[in-house]
């Protein structure tokens, strides 16, 4: 476990450099908006991100809207992140969403109901994995996703490091740009096809309050029982 920084979340871990390109981590009251379409790697990104400040000792919730409990143990210990520990210990939250999705009419519903839920948001960091399934395009789900926004702003001023992850194909732009023009960080990811492999770019296009140098574009691929490996290469 790395020393605890006073302003920087350390993501830190021994088997790859994302944290180097990264600047060490995030720094508290981050707000980051990371958006990617369907297998771009962005949940991935967020897992591993969850494993590194679960080693550097802090304290995470993980909403998700894709996998259940059992689903989302299985994706993590296929790529080495090993967390039975961490959820023994009270030191990592998991809140499968997406049974009770499925049975709500609305999903706007579901994120009033998520803000009473302050017992999940104690932790230092929030990933809300993805948002965009949470939000709906109804007149109401405007307003919901309005108030939303402005209690995420409030957890980030106390300290809290909220991590959103956004399908842009899943919601309509008119409610993903107030969430990405409000949020410290945006990231993007982009995925390719070169020579039959996959190249996929995590793309750092605001870091607000980083202390230390970062890469505005990381190379990485996906291995199983691995996890993230950046790749060595020239990123344009």
């Amino acid at each position: 476990m790395a020393e605890k920084s006073e302003r920087i979340l350390s993501i830190a871990i021994d088997r790859d450099e994302l944290h180097e390109q990264m600047g060490g981590g995030f720094p508290k009251g981050t707000l980051c908006y990371m958006e990617g379409s369907h297998s771009s790697g962005k949940s991935v990104i967020a897992q591993r991100l969850l494993f590194g400040l679960l080693e550097n000792g802090y304290t995470v919730t993980y909403i998700s809207t894709e996998l259940t409990m059992n689903e989302f143990i299985e994706q993590m210990y296929s790529l080495d992140y090993r967390i039975a520990n961490h959820l023994l210990n009270d030191r990592l939250t998991y809140i499968p969403v997406y049974p009770l999705l499925s049975s709500m009419k609305k999903r706007d519903d579901f994120m009033e109901k998520l803000m009473r839920a302050e017992k999940i948001f104690d932790s230092d960091v929030i990933f809300i994995d993805t948002l965009s399934s949470l939000v709906g395009s109804s007149i109401r789900a405007n307003m919901s996703s309005y108030r939303f926004l402005q209690f995420l702003k409030r957890l980030s001023a106390l300290g809290k490091v909220i991590v959103m992850t956004v399908d842009p194909d899943e919601m309509p732009a008119s409610l993903g740009e107030p969430f990405k023009s409000s949020s410290t960080s945006y990231w993007a990811l982009t995925v390719s096809n070169v020579g039959g492999t996959l190249a996929r770019i995590l793309k750092l296009m605001r870091f607000g309050g980083a202390e230390n140098p970062f890469e505005e574009a990381i190379g990485f691929k996906v291995s199983p029982g691995v996890g993230i490996i950046i790749e060595i290469t020239t990123v344009g």
